[in-house]
C-alpha cells in the first residue's frame, strides 16, 4: 500500500540476527550471500553482513559533529569522493549480480535489499523501505516472429515494456506500413491497417530532443492504431546494429492497448523494402507476456539526521529500477550507487549539516515515477518542511549544473549555497520542466526540485537496451559527479536559509502553465488526477 513503512533502524536490527547466523554470512560464498537477500527480498530484510570483498567504507565520527562550513568541508568531501571508494564494487554486484532490475520483479526486491544493507554500510543514522501498489505486474515472455510470405527470413524483435501478450497461438497478419505513424501515414495505409500489424519508421536517437519526440509521438500512434483496428504495432528500432531496448508509454504501471515490439531497425529496413516494392510481408506473431494483477513494490530510504533542525530535510534521489535487456548500469545504476557513495562520504566527513538529509533510491521510475509519486503522496504532511529534492537520472554524462524546474526564484539561493563547488566546474542554471524523471511530483507539489543537467555521453545509444551494462560506466566522471551531488546535498541541508519556499497550489498551476508541464501532462494521461486533487499539492 502506499505510504506503508517497514521500518529497518540500523542499531535496532543489527542485535536481531542470531549470532551464528551472522557469522556463517560473514564467511559464506557471494552467491549464497545473493540468495539470503532474494529470500527476504519481498518482506523485511533482517540484518547481514556482506562477504569479504563488498566494500569496506571508511568510517567518520558518527554523532560527533565538528560544524564546519560548507566551503571549508567541500574540499575534502570532493577528495573522498572522486578518491578511492567501494563505488565501483557497489554497482557491479548491482549490475553483474542482481542485473535488470523491473518494478515489481523479484530481482527489484533483491536490489531494495541490496539497497538497504548498502547504506547502512554508508553510516547512515537509520534505514528503511517504504512499500507501495503498482497497478500490474509483467514480464516477457518469448516472444517470436515467423515471416511466412515472401520467405522466410529472420527478424530480431523483443516485447515493448508493459505491453499485452499476444492471444493464444499468436497472431498471424499482414504487416502494414505507416511511416511515421502519423495522420497522413495511417490515411495512406487506410483499410489495409484493420486487423494488421502496422510498422511505424523511426529517425536514429542521437540528443535529448530526439528521445522527447519519441515518447511524445507514440501515444498518439498508439491511439490511431486502435481506432484504425490494428492487431499489434510495431516499431523500428531507434538504433543501429541489431540493438534492442524496451520502455512504455502508459502512465500509472497500466498495461499498454495494444501488443507492440520493438523491432531491429535492420530487419524493420528489411520488411520496409518489401512493402514498398509491393510484396506482401506475412507473419505469424506470439508474446506471451506474463501479465498479473497489482504488485507490491519500494523505495529505499537512508537519513542522516541533522544537527539543529532535523526535522527539515533534503532529498538526494536516483530511481533503482531498471530495464532487463541490459543490467541497468547508466540507467539508472550508476546514479542509485553514487546516491549511497555520497552518503559514506557525508558520513565519513564527521560532519552533520542543520538538517537532515534523506538519501532515497526509487522504483517504479520506468513506468512513471510511480515511487517518487507514492512517497510525495506519503510524506505530504511533512512536505513543508522539505527543503529540495536532487534527482539524477541520466547516465554517467558530466553534470554542467541543474534544472530548477521552472523556479527562477530559486537562483539565487541555489547559486549561494553552490559556491564551494566552482573547483569543480562552472555550475549553468536551466528553468526548463520536464516532468520525465523522479522530480516531477515534488514541482507538483511546490518544493523545490533540482535535476542533474548532464551531457549525452553515451546514454543515448545504450538508452533502456541491451546494451546498458557495467562496461559502458566512466568511473572519472561518475565519481566527479559523486562530488557534486555530494556537495550540493550538504550544502542545501547546512545553509542558514532555505533556497526557496514551497510553493501554493496556484503558484504550482501557474508554472504548469508556463512551463508546458501542463500539455505534457494532459497528452500523457495525467491531468485529470492533478485537477481532482489526487496528485501534486491540495486545494
Amino acid at each position: 500500500m502506499i505510504g506503508e513503512i517497514s521500518r529497518l533502524d540500523r542499531k535496532s536490527s543489527a542485535k536481531s540476527a542470531p549470532r551464528g547466523l551472522r557469522r556463517a554470512l560473514i564467511s559464506a560464498p557471494f552467491g549464497v550471500w545473493l540468495l539470503v537477500l532474494a529470500s527476504t527480498a519481498c518482506g523485511q530484510t533482517p540484518p547481514i553482513n556482506p562477504p569479504p570483498g563488498f566494500g569496506q567504507v571508511p568510517q567518520g565520527t558518527g554523532a560527533c559533529s565538528v560544524e564546519k562550513s560548507c566551503a571549508d568541508l567541500a574540499p575534502q568531501m570532493i577528495r573522498s569522493a572522486e578518491g578511492p571508494s567501494p563505488l565501483d564494487e557497489n554497482l557491479r554486484t548491482l549490475t553483474d549480480s542482481i542485473g535488470g532490475r523491473v518494478t515489481g520483479s523479484p530481482a527489484a526486491g533483491r536490489a531494495a535489499a541490496w539497497a538497504v544493507e548498502a547504506l547502512r554500510r554508508a553510516g547512515v543514522d537509520e534505514v528503511h523501505t517504504e512499500k507501495f501498489t503498482v497497478a500490474a505486474g509483467w514480464s516477457e515472455g518469448q516472444t517470436r516472429l515467423e515471416v511466412l510470405s515472401p520467405a522466410p527470413f529472420p527478424v530480431r524483435l523483443v516485447s515493448g515494456g508493459w505491453s499485452p501478450p499476444t492471444p493464444v497461438g499468436g497472431i498471424t497478419a499482414d504487416i502494414v506500413d505507416v511511416e511515421a505513424g502519423d495522420e497522413s501515414g495511417f490515411a495512406k495505409a487506410g483499410a489495409a491497417v484493420k486487423g494488421a500489424i502496422v510498422l511505424v519508421h523511426s529517425t536514429p536517437l542521437v540528443t535529448w530532443d530526439d528521445l522527447d519526440r519519441e515518447y511524445d509521438v507514440q501515444p498518439g500512434i498508439i491511439e490511431r492504431a486502435r481506432k484504425a483496428g490494428a492487431a499489434a504495432i510495431f516499431w523500428m528500432s531507434t538504433r543501429p546494429n541489431l540493438l534492442l531496448y524496451r520502455h512504455t508509454t502508459t502512465p500509472e504501471g497500466r498495461i499498454e492497448a495494444l501488443p507492440q515490439a520493438i523491432v531491429a531497425r535492420e530487419d524493420a529496413g528489411r520488411i520496409a523494402r518489401f512493402l514498398e516494392a509491393g510484396q506482401k510481408v506475412r507473419v505469424r506473431f506470439e508474446m506471451p507476456n506474463q501479465v498479473t494483477g497489482p504488485v507490491e513494490s519500494e523505495n529505499v530510504v537512508g537519513e542522516i539526521r541533522g544537527r539543529e533542525k532535523a526535522g527539515e530535510f533534503v532529498l538526494l534521489g536516483a530511481h533503482l529500477d531498471s530495464w532487463d535487456l541490459g543490467t541497468g548500469a547508466l540507467d539508472n545504476g550508476c546514479n542509485a550507487a553514487m546516491v549511497i557513495d555520497a552518503a559514506r562520504v557525508i558520513h565519513a566527513s564527521g560532519n552533520i549539516p542543520r538538517r537532515s538529509i534523506r538519501f532515497v533510491l526509487f522504483t517504479g521510475e520506468e513506468e512513471g515515477e510511480l515511487g517518487s509519486r507514492a512517497y510525495a503522496h506519503a510524506h505530504r504532511a511533512e512536505l513543508d518542511h522539505m527543503v529540495a529534492a536532487i534527482i539524477y537520472d541520466a547516465g554517467v554524462g558530466r553534470v554542467t549544473g541543474y534544472s530548477l524546474g521552472g523556479r527562477k526564484d530559486l537562483l539565487a539561493g541555489v547559486r549561494e549555497a553552490l559556491e564551494p563547488l566552482k573547483s569543480v566546474g562552472p555550475m549553468e542554471f536551466t528553468f526548463d520542466a520536464p516532468g520525465d524523471t523522479d522530480d516531477l511530483d515534488f514541482v507538483l507539489e511546490g518544493v523545490p526540485a533540482l535535476v542533474a543537467n548532464q551531457e549525452p555521453a553515451n546514454y543515448m545509444l545504450n538508452y533502456h537496451a541491451a546494451s546498458d551494462t557495467f562496461d559502458k560506466v566512466d568511473f572519472v566522471e561518475l565519481k566527479r559527479n559523486e562530488a557534486i551531488a555530494t556537495v550540493t546535498a550538504y550544502a542545501l541541508a547546512d545553509a542558514s536559509a532555505r533556497i526557496g519556499r514551497r510553493q501554493t497550489r496556484a503558484e504550482v498551476e501557474q508554472l504548469l502553465k508556463e512551463s508546458g508541464l501542463e500539455e505534457s501532462l494532459k497528452k500523457e494521461g495525467a491531468w485529470a488526477a492533478w485537477e481532482k486533487g489526487e496528485r501534486g499539492r491540495q486545494p
